[in-house]
């Protein structure tokens, strides 16, 4: 199935994929656009490696099921500022805490790299802190 086609995905785009079972974790990448081929790519931080640029044959094949598609807003030059964005971190390290495959893909987006999760995940592991210490 050709994903980038059947969903309409743009370059800038995020596809946000599940993780982990009863998708409590998601993975995250943005639609990179056509190579000079027409070969659809795809960008993602990867866990333990780096960010880098895959075809979206290769990520689709290996993440079949689409939790949320983020469509890009801003008009044509602030989405080719995305992709410039998104390329000049190619070869980036992955930091779970600082920078993850969501932050990266927040940052293609909006220019701030942030990470939902990771605030659930800290304050969580806040609460049971405390309710440990309160013992």
């Amino acid at each position: 199935m050709n994903y980038i086609k059947f969903y309409n995905l743009k370059p800038g785009d995020k596809v946000e994929v599940p993780k982990s079972n009863f998708n409590l974790v998601q993975h995250h990448a943005a639609v990179l656009g056509q190579d000079f081929q027409g070969q659809d790519l795809m960008v993602e931080n990867v866990a333990g490696s780096f960010v880098r640029v895959i075809t979206a044959d290769e990520f689709f094949l290996a993440n079949p099921k689409i939790t949320r598609i983020t469509p890009f807003k801003g008009s044509n030059l602030e989405r080719r500022i995305a992709i410039q964005r998104a390329l000049e971190k190619v070869g980036s390290p992955y930091d779970l805490i600082n920078f993850n495959c969501e932050h990266f893909a927040n940052y293609v987006q909006k220019g701030k790299a942030t990470s939902d999760q990771v605030g659930w995940g800290l304050l969580i592991l806040g609460i049971i802190v405390i309710a440990a210490l309160a013992d």
